[in-house]
C-alpha cells in the first residue's frame, strides 16, 4: 500500500511517488508530533516541549503557529482530504488513518500475533515481514526533540523490536532456522541487553544443528548483562542453555510453545474470481467501492451493490474484485447464492461457509452444522487477508453467516436489494449512459457495425433500458446475424423486446431468469407481486397510489406497503412523488399465470 505519510524512518510526505517539501527541521518535528496524535487535537504546551529539547523559547508560541500555517499551506495545496485544524490553543492533523504507515504496521502486526496464536506461523511470518519492511531506518532520523516526543518514539522503537522477535518465534516454528539466526545476530548486534532475543537466538542454533553455537551465544550474553548491568542471566535464558548442555529432548517441543505446525501440507491461497466480463464506464462506482475495501480498522469492511436485474451488478463486483486482489494474498473466495433468481438452485449459507472452509485448506469433517461452519470460517481467516465475493445474495440472512471476523479480510455483495449488515457501504447501481450503452453494445456486436448505423445503435440502447444484460443479448443477436443491419434489430425491438428476452443466457434465457426472480418474490410477498404484475399491464407508463389501490381492492395504507416493497426490491422506481414507474426489463414480461 501507498502510504501518504511516512513516519517509521525520516518524516516523509508524498503522492504518488512524488515527496512533499515539508520545510525545516521543526516542521517535520511538529508534522511528526501532529501524526502520532493523527485526528486528536494535540495542545501547544504538549507540542512546545516536543519541539524544544531543552526549555522552549518565549516565543514557542508565535514559532509553532509558524510552522502549523507552513505545513497546512504545503498539505493542502498538494493532498485532498488533509488538513491541520486550529482550536483552542492546539492543532489537529485531520487525515484518514489509512494513509499512515504506523497503521499498516500496527494492523499488520496484530493480524501476525493472531495467526500466531492460532497456530498460523506462515500467515505469521508473512504478516511480520510486510509490517517490519515498513521502516526505512529510526523513527525521528535527523530530529532533535523534547521529552514527551521521545517516550513516544521509544514505544515506537518497542514495538518494531517485538515485532522482530515475534517473527523469530514463528520461523522457529517453520522450522526455519537459518533465516532465524541471520535475523536475531542482527538483532542481538543492535540490542545487546535483550535476553528474549538472546534465549531465540540459542534455539534457533541448535535447531540449525549447532549447539556449540548455542552455548556460545549463552556465553556472549551473560558477558554483555553483567558487563553492562551487573546481572546474571535470568531464568528463562538459563533453563534454554540447561537444555542445549543436556541435549534434552524437551528442547525442540520449546521452539513450539507459543507457534505449532501442522502435519497437514499448507493448501495454496484460494483464487476463486470468475474471468471478468465486459464493462465500460462505471468508474467512479468502481472507486468508490475500491475505497470501501480497504481495510482500514478492527472491523473487516463490507460493501454491497444493489440494483435492479440485468444492470452489471456482478460484472461490476468481479471488476472491482480483480482490481484489489493484491491487498488480499491469502486468497480471494468467490459463490454465486443465485439467491435472486431460483430458489431451487440458490446455495444455502451452510454450503457456501463449507466450500470457503475446504478452498481455504481446512480439512471440513463430513457436512458441518451452519454453526460450525460459521464459527470455523471466522477462526480461520482471523489473521488472514481474504477477499469474499458473495454473489447473488436474496437477503443478508444469506450473507450474514458468511462474513469474517479478522481485520484484514474484506467482503463484497451484490444484491437486488440494499442487505440490512452492519458496518456496510452501500452503491445502488442505476443504468448506463447512452454512450457507454451503445459502446457495450458495440463490444459484442462489433464497433464497425455499430459506427455505421449510429442512430440505430442508440435506439436499441434505448430499447434496452440502457441495461448491461439486454444489450449484452441484443450484441450476441446480431454478432450471430451478421447480415442484419442494426436498423432492423431497432425496428423489432420497437414492437417488443421478445426477441431479446427469449435470447439465451448461458443455460437460461433471460425471461426464464427474469420469471425466476419474478418467482421467488412472488413466494415472500404474494400481495406486492400480485400488484407488480398488475401494473405490466397497464397502458400508461406510471402508477399512483391511488391506482395501486384500485388494482389491489385494499386501504392506500396497503398498496403504499406494496409499492415500498416493490421499490426496495428495484421492480419499481419513485419516478416523483406519490408516482411509480417500472423498473429495466420487467415491462416486457408476461406472467404465464396471474399470482
Amino acid at each position: 500500500m501507498s502510504h501518504v505519510f511516512r513516519l517509521l524512518g525520516p518524516v516523509e510526505a508524498g503522492l504518488s511517488g512524488k515527496a512533499v517539501n515539508l520545510g525545516g527541521r521543526m516542521r517535520r518535528t511538529l508534522l511528526l508530533s501532529l501524526l502520532l496524535n493523527m485526528n486528536r487535537p494535540v495542545s501547544l504546551d504538549w507540542l512546545s516541549e516536543a519541539l524544544w529539547d531543552s526549555e522552549p523559547p518565549q516565543s514557542a508560541t508565535a514559532n509553532l503557529r509558524t510552522y502549523a500555517g507552513g505545513l497546512r499551506r504545503v498539505l493542502t495545496a498538494e493532498m485532498k482530504g488533509v488538513g491541520i485544524v486550529a482550536s483552542d490553543r492546539a492543532y489537529q492533523l485531520v487525515a484518514s488513518p489509512s494513509k499512515l504507515d504506523l497503521t499498516s504496521f500496527e494492523k499488520l502486526t496484530t493480524e501476525a500475533r493472531t495467526a500466531l496464536a492460532d497456530r498460523r506461523p506462515d500467515v505469521a511470518v508473512r504478516r511480520f515481514d510486510d509490517a517490519v519492511a515498513l521502516w526505512r531506518g529510526p523513527v525521528g532520523d535527523g530530529l532533535a526533540y523534547g521529552k514527551p516526543l521521545a517516550a513516544r518514539l521509544t514505544v515506537l522503537h518497542e514495538q518494531r523490536l517485538s515485532a522482530l522477535e515475534d517473527r523469530a518465534e514463528a520461523r522457529l516454528a517453520l522450522g526455519r532456522h537459518s533465516e532465524a539466526v541471520a535475523d536475531l545476530r542482527l538483532l542481538v548486534g543492535e540490542q545487546p541487553l535483550r535476553e528474549r532475543a538472546w534465549g531465540l537466538l540459542m534455539r534457533a542454533l541448535y535447531g540449525a544443528g549447532d549447539a556449540a553455537g548455542a552455548l556460545g551465544a549463552y556465553a556472549e550474553a551473560r558477558d554483555h548483562l553483567a558487563g553492562q548491568l551487573g546481572l546474571e542471566p535470568g531464568e528463562e535464558l538459563r533453563r534454554i542453555h540447561q537444555a542445549v548442555l543436556h541435549r534434552d529432548p524437551a528442547l525442540a517441543p520449546l521452539a513450539h510453545r507459543q507457534a505449532h505446525v501442522s502435519a497437514t501440507p499448507c493448501a495454496p491461497a484460494p483464487r476463486q474470481l470468475p474471468r471478468p466480463g465486459l464493462l465500460v464506464g462505471r468508474d467512479a462506482e468502481a472507486r468508490f467501492l475500491e475505497e470501501a475495501l480497504t481495510p482500514t480498522g478492527a472491523v473487516p469492511p463490507v460493501a454491497a451493490i444493489s440494483g435492479p436485474v440485468g444492470v452489471g451488478k456482478s460484472a461490476l463486483a468481479l471488476r472491482v474484485a480483480h482490481a484489489v486482489s493484491s491487498r488480499f494474498p491469502d486468497g480471494q473466495l468467490y459463490v454465486d447464492m443465485a439467491g435472486a433468481f431460483q430458489q431451487e438452485r440458490a446455495v444455502t449459507p451452510r454450503q457456501a461457509a463449507t466450500w470457503f472452509l475446504r478452498a481455504l485448506g481446512d480439512p471440513v469433517p463430513g457436512e458441518p452444522s451452519l454453526g460450525e461452519a460459521s464459527t470455523r470460517l471466522r477462526s480461520l481467516t482471523s489473521g488472514l487477508r481474504v477477499l469474499f465475493v458473495i454473489d447473488n445474495v436474496a437477503g443478508a440472512s444469506q450473507a450474514r453467516p458468511l462474513l469474517p471476523a479478522g481485520p484484514g479480510c474484506a467482503v463484497l455483495i451484490t444484491s437486488r436489494r440494499v442487505p440490512a449488515l452492519d458496518h456496510a457501504g452501500h452503491l445502488t447501481l442505476g443504468a448506463l449512459t447512452p454512450g457507454d450503452a451503445v459502446a457495450v453494445l458495440a463490444g459484442h456486436a462489433g464497433a464497425a457495425r455499430v459506427a455505421a448505423e449510429p442512430d440505430a445503435a442508440a435506439e436499441i440502447a434505448r430499447r434496452c433500458e440502457h441495461l448491461p444484460l439486454a444489450l449484452r443479448a441484443a450484441g450476441a443477436l446480431l454478432a450471430a446475424r451478421p447480415d442484419w443491419p442494426l436498423e432492423r434489430l431497432s425496428a423489432r425491438l420497437a414492437r417488443g423486446l421478445c426477441e431479446i428476452l427469449d435470447n439465451r443466457d448461458g443455460e437460461q434465457n433471460i425471461r426464464d431468469r427474469l420469471w425466476g426472480s419474478f418467482e421467488l418474490f412472488r413466494r415472500t410477498d404474494p400481495e406486492a407481486a400480485r400488484l407488480l404484475w398488475t401494473i405490466t399491464y397497464l397502458p400508461g407508463a406510471e402508477v399512483t397510489v391511488t391506482q395501486a389501490a384500485d388494482m389491489l381492492r385494499a386501504p392506500a395504507a396497503t398498496a403504499q406497503r406494496a409499492l415500498d416493497r416493490l421499490t426496495d426490491e428495484h421492480m419499481l422506481r419513485r419516478a416523483a412523488p406519490g408516482r411509480y414507474e417500472m423498473v429495466g426489463l420487467l415491462r416486457g414480461l408476461i406472467p404465464r399465470d396471474p399470482p
